[in-house]
């Protein structure tokens, strides 16, 4: 006979399993998204599809960074947004054709640190010179700095890692690590380069994260995980 007790743990599990099944898919539909564009039409790829349309008729470069580009770069992991950096003259010009689009503005911020959303994604806009933490040493650098200088793409890797570095946080960090267990030691070298000519601060970082990263890429060959 069923208890109160053991019906309710069942049912919590279904739940979990549920929820579990749901952020799965919405992972598969985010990585066919970035790797193979409009492949599923998904709610990403719609998302993408509408920003590439407004970047090339209003003439504002777009530049993906965040979690998207570290899935571009190899690491297939879960985000609930878009991250777009976004050159200063263009920052209000955005909100206000953004609506034309089916882009609804959630939050406009002084700074330019504006909250988008379209059908069920959202956007954050990163704004070139915005400070990417409090201490940085340096400031957010534009599209064209970052490899898109028109149109919409994804950072360069070296200038994701440049956003990435810059931001402080430890999300960030696992990020940079993960994608460099994953890239070839001629990406590796050519990240270090730009690093060295941006700020001392993000090559030291840079270089304790690699070992990090190549820590973890021992470890887990030795326990046959991922090569």
């Amino acid at each position: 006979m069923k208890t109160p007790e053991s019906t309710e743990r069942a049912q919590a599990i279904t739940t979990v399993d549920s929820n579990v099944s749901v952020v799965l898919a919405k992972l598969r539909r985010l990585i066919a998204a970035v790797k193979h564009p409009g492949e599923d039409s998904s709610e990403f790829d719609r998302a993408l599809d509408v920003l590439k349309t407004l970047s090339r008729k209003e003439g504002i470069p777009i530049a993906i960074v965040g979690g998207m580009a570290a899935i571009k770069y190899g690491y297939e992991r879960f985000t609930q947004d878009i991250d777009v950096v976004i050159a200063q003259p263009h920052l209000s010009t955005l909100i206000r054709v953004a609506p034309h689009y089916g882009i609804k503005v959630i939050w406009q911020d002084p700074h330019g640190w504006h909250k988008l959303q379209y059908e069920s994604v959202k956007i954050e806009i990163v704004p070139e010179g915005g400070k990417p933490s409090k201490d940085a040493p340096t400031r957010i650098p534009g599209p064209r700095q970052l490899g898109v200088p028109e149109g919409m793409g994804y950072a360069s890797l070296e200038g994701w890692m440049e956003t990435k570095l810059g931001s402080a946080r430890r999300q960030d960090q696992a990020d940079v690590v993960q994608v460099l267990k994953k890239i070839a030691p001629a990406d590796i070298e050519r990240i270090r380069q730009h690093l060295a000519g941006v700020h001392a601060i993000y090559l030291g970082l840079f270089e304790e994260l690699l070992i990090a990263a190549a820590e973890e890429k021992q470890q887990e060959e030795e326990r046959g995980g991922p090569r």
